[in-house]
């Protein structure tokens, strides 16, 4: 088998944030984890100069490439050694395409810039983000068969899936002298491919890697593991169990897989040894569950907050203008028998046009040019809608826009006219002109200020808005109306003095808001000054939680929340929480959690350690200032080391689970004695 990492960046874009590029941080990777073959596949652009000096220093087969964003995703394409010029020059036009990080080409560009696609290797993000896009892919006509995955659980799934691609585990590493622990000791992803074959021909790579029976990220060649230390050493892509007495090397191996994260993605959680102590103190645990549900009470508010800013625009100008208007109107009509020769004119009372212009034409002519211009989805239109007919309906809308345009126009332009000889006539006249008045929009303007009232004292009320079940623990979220002026200057983070303001708060919302607006509150802010909102947890009895419960429940949140995440790394939970706890609870949620996400915890707790029947046993031992690390599958009688050292399983597991042999007779005899 040989060993391949095809995706390594040594200079950065344009586009991208600079980095040095360390040739001796590479060669020492690559003798680090003795590759057989890399490939330098730096974004949108490459650089030969930089690729020859590469090739005469690093011990390995190096092979030219390129990562391009094409069609919102990225693809790897790796080129033959015979094709460095065809590739440097495919890589110079690429550049003048794709100048920012948000630019990207489509496919007809991709073949008309690399007309030889067919003779490269080419791996996409498959699953691994920006993910390429079925559309993309039926494009390519079945030449794609392999995906660059994000996870060794990725690959796990994605090589048990008949219908999926070929999966590969990469770096994706930027080669700069960064790569280094706390302390100064080099550290390595561990995410490369095995390759089932016997040389390093590029069309034999090719080839192999359409072959899921060839690819593997372990040596063993097993598909539920992967190598995770730099000496080789594998763990499952499940639940892995670290074992080891005080400072054996435990929580010195979690450190290293979580340093070894991509810097890209933070695609590891590390829940380290005590750190939810501090998370449970009680005004700390209610800001930590209140954060957590932001994001629904951002949602909630969100056509609040569109609706509040439409209410902030309305200042009763219309609303007032009516009664000037029948004020007028009553004093012009009792006055008849008074009027000159001015006010006999009808232009002394004409009314205008106060004609809108219509937007709707406008959002169809955007519409449609979206669709004309769309690159991605053009087959997909084409399936249900005629072109010619899309440009035929495009010009008779911008035929009928300009139409109603000018209508608008001259509309205007007659008010502006007639308003203007009105001014001249009142001058002239020693009558009172009627005041102008919109009604349309001073009756649209009393139903917004009454539907808004009315909506904001109905959402005042208190109800559940939503109750989640976690384990023994329920969380519910509430809405209810403020009760003080506190609570409102709390969530608008304020100091102002609104204490006269806010007895319009119960009835007069309108009002209320208007006055906070003219109290110097920042506008965005003034929808949150209209509902509260309410987090709590309780448990099965319905009380709130107490500190021992807060802890637990953390832990249970934190566990949830690692679905997400590719590896969970998991350190001696049971400091904090007792063993019906973690027997109850936190051993099956493990066990679930581990055919989605890969994890390692480490623990010398029994119950945790044995009950939840781990994949592989990982034991760590410190021997004379040298960590070791043996490993077995669970139910194994030995723990080896990647060099064949080994220790028996049963005397060790005892050891640290039971305090030696011994010490399990006597407890067991204990126990024995309580029954009998």
């Amino acid at each position: 088998m040989i060993k391949i990492d095809l995706h390594i960046h040594t200079s950065a874009a344009k586009y991208e944030s600079e980095f040095d590029f360390s040739l001796d941080t590479l060669k020492q990777y690559v003798s680090t984890n003795k590759f057989d073959i890399i490939a330098i596949t730096n974004h949108n652009h490459f650089k030969k100069d930089q690729f020859e000096t590469i090739c005469q220093h690093i011990d390995c087969e190096v092979l030219p490439g390129v990562e391009v964003d094409i069609e919102k995703s990225h693809l790897l394409v790796i080129a033959p050694k015979n094709k460095i010029v065809e590739l440097d020059n495919s890589c110079s036009i690429l550049e003048t395409k794709i100048i920012s990080e948000n630019d990207s080409i489509s496919f007809e560009e991709f073949i008309n810039i690399f007309p030889n696609y067919r003779d490269y290797i080419l791996i996409p993000h498959y699953k691994k983000e920006p993910e390429i896009k079925i559309s993309t892919l039926e494009k390519f006509d079945g030449l794609i068969k392999v995906g660059e995955v994000k996870s060794a659980k990725k690959f796990e799934i994605t090589k048990k899936d008949p219908n999926s691609l070929v999966p590969v585990f990469f770096s994706d590493i930027r080669m700069e002298d960064i790569y280094t622990d706390e302390e100064g000791k080099v550290i390595f992803p561990s995410r490369f491919t095995y390759v089932d074959v016997k040389n390093i021909d590029f069309n034999v790579l090719k080839n192999a890697l359409n072959d899921k029976n060839k690819v593997f990220i372990s040596f063993n060649k097993k598909d539920e593991e992967f190598t995770f230390l730099q000496d080789g050493t594998t763990a499952s892509t499940g639940l892995n169990i670290i074992l080891g007495k005080r400072s054996s090397g435990k929580t010195f191996n979690l450190e290293h897989i979580y340093s070894s994260k991509d810097s890209k993605d933070e695609n590891i959680k590390y829940i380290k040894q005590f750190s939810l102590t501090g998370k449970s103190e009680e005004d700390t645990f209610k800001k930590l569950i209140r954060t957590d549900q932001q994001k629904e009470i951002d949602d909630y508010l969100e056509p609040i907050r569109k609706f509040t800013n439409i209410i902030l625009d309305i200042d009763e100008t219309n609303v007032n203008q009516v009664d000037k208007y029948l004020k007028s109107l009553k004093e012009f009509a009792n006055n008849q028998s008074l009027q000159d020769s001015y006010a006999k004119t009808k232009m002394f009372n004409e009314i205008e046009y106060n004609f809108l212009d219509d937007n709707e034409i406008n959002e169809l002519i955007k519409s449609i040019d979206i669709i004309l211009k769309s690159e991605n989805n053009k087959e997909l239109i084409e399936k249900y809608i005629d072109y010619n007919n899309l440009f035929k309906l495009l010009d008779e809308l911008i035929k009928k826009r300009r139409k109603e345009f000018l209508e608008f126009k001259l509309k205007n332009i007659t008010d502006k006219i007639v308003l203007l000889i009105k001014e001249k006539l009142n001058l002239k006249s020693s009558m009172t002109v009627i005041t102008p008045v919109n009604l349309y929009l001073a009756k649209k303007e009393l139903v917004l200020i009454e539907e808004f009232n009315n909506t904001i004292n109905h959402l005042k009320r208190k109800s559940t808005i939503r109750s989640t079940d976690l384990q023994r623990f329920k969380l519910i979220f509430e809405k209810d109306s403020y009760q003080n002026v506190m609570q409102v200057k709390d969530a608008l983070k304020i100091t102002t003095s609104i204490s006269n303001i806010f007895k319009d708060y119960y009835n007069e919302p309108y009002k209320y808001i208007h006055k906070l607006k003219e109290a110097g509150i920042p506008v965005d802010e003034l929808y949150k000054a209209l509902i509260s909102f309410n987090v709590k947890a309780i448990n099965e009895n319905g009380n709130e939680l107490s500190g021992g419960e807060r802890a637990e429940y953390n832990l249970l949140r934190e566990i949830n929340d690692s679905e997400q995440y590719d590896v969970l790394l998991l350190d001696e939970p049971e400091a904090s929480f007792d063993n019906p706890f973690i027997n109850d609870y936190i051993v099956n949620l493990l066990k679930d959690l581990s055919k989605k996400t890969t994890i390692f915890i480490a623990t010398h707790n029994n119950t945790l350690g044995m009950l939840i029947k781990p994949n592989k046993l990982i034991y760590t031992s410190n021997e004379e200032g040298n960590y070791k690390v043996y490993t077995g599958e669970f139910g194994c009688k030995e723990l080896k080391t990647i060099d064949g050292e080994f220790v028996i399983s049963y005397d060790t597991i005892l050891s640290i689970m039971e305090a030696g042999e011994q010490a399990y007779k006597e407890r067991k005899d204990i126990y024995e004695t309580f029954k009998n």
